[in-house]
């Protein structure tokens, strides 16, 4: 269970933004197409509304001297705020935000190097002061995404996955981790026996709880799901006096904050397991320098 939630926090945006930089900087002039906004709805029909400040790539073509190929669309849109001043007990705050819809491939002469189809965006808010530091860190995913730059050999998830999933992670003075949603690998990755995940659980961590708070594990449950659709539920502290999962397990023996949860499979109890959550905060957020992808960054000429 450790590791379907470490498999989880992979599952982010961050992963599919880098890979889109990446996927832009082959690009050459008229392959991909490049359009400030959006491009004609004959070109690619993305209903985003009038504001649409991003920039995006459409086409089905190929680059016949590098074996490059795109074909599909994506559109990105990003921005960073800078507040404060370094140096004060108020410190210095960057926020940014950015999202990416996409139906396209990225490919080359072996194979697919990047996919998404679906919709992401991810958050960043760090503060440095005089006498404290701060993160937050979230993202939402919905898509599918495959290929060999996200995903290369000997990776976690080799094959991509299918994802709705929200991640939220903050650390410096306050530690905190937040999922919920759920994910299916296209090979049994977990234990080389599960192959989805579903999961509502919220972690505390020590710096910033409070008297009452559990530290030793998160509120709520996660659950692993086996080739045979067997679900494995691994049940905490619940999230609120009446939700423990949704299903009517029972309520009593949950409410230790003891580090353990109780175990179902197919709504039948187990027993108790214990997790290691050893360096479940351990995380890096994204820097500024990779956080915004703008038009002058791409390897072309201009753009129509």
């Amino acid at each position: 269970f450790r590791q379907g939630i470490d498999l989880a926090m992979t599952v982010n945006a961050r992963t599919l933004f880098d890979s889109h930089r990446m996927a832009t900087q082959a690009f050459v002039p008229g392959c991909p197409d490049v359009y400030i906004g959006l491009p004609p709805e004959d070109v690619a029909d993305l209903r985003l509304g009038m504001d649409a400040p991003g920039v995006t790539w459409a086409d089905h073509c190929a680059q016949d001297e590098a074996s490059v190929f795109y074909s599909g669309y994506g559109y990105w849109e990003g921005d960073v705020r800078v507040s404060g001043v370094a140096g004060t007990p108020e410190g210095l705050t960057i926020d940014g935000d950015r999202m990416l819809v996409a139906d396209g491939v990225m490919g080359d002469a072996d194979g697919v190097v990047f996919e998404f189809d679906g919709e992401a965006s991810d958050a960043m808010q760090n503060t440095v002061a005089t006498d404290y530091s701060s993160f937050r860190y979230s993202s939402l995913v919905d898509g599918t995404s495959t290929g060999s730059h996200p995903f290369p050999a000997g990776s976690p998830t080799p094959e991509g996955w299918r994802a709705d999933l929200y991640v939220e992670v903050t650390g410096g003075d306050v530690e905190s981790i937040e999922l919920r949603g759920n994910a299916y690998f296209f090979t049994g990755t977990l234990a080389q026996r599960f192959d989805s995940i579903a999961v509502d659980l919220s972690f505390t961590g020590e710096l910033g709880a409070g008297p009452d708070d559990c530290t030793l594990e998160p509120l709520g449950w996660i659950g692993l799901r086996d080739p045979d659709a067997v679900w494995y539920d691994l049940v905490f502290l619940p999230r609120s006096e009446n939700d423990i999962t949704g299903q009517p397990y029972p309520n009593d023996p949950l409410q230790q904050c003891d580090g353990c949860g109780t175990l179902y499979i197919r709504g039948v109890e187990q027993g108790t397991v214990c997790p290691d959550f050893t360096g479940v905060f351990d995380l890096t957020p994204p820097t500024v320098d990779e956080f915004v992808l703008s038009v002058r960054e791409l390897p072309i000429g201009g753009a129509p």
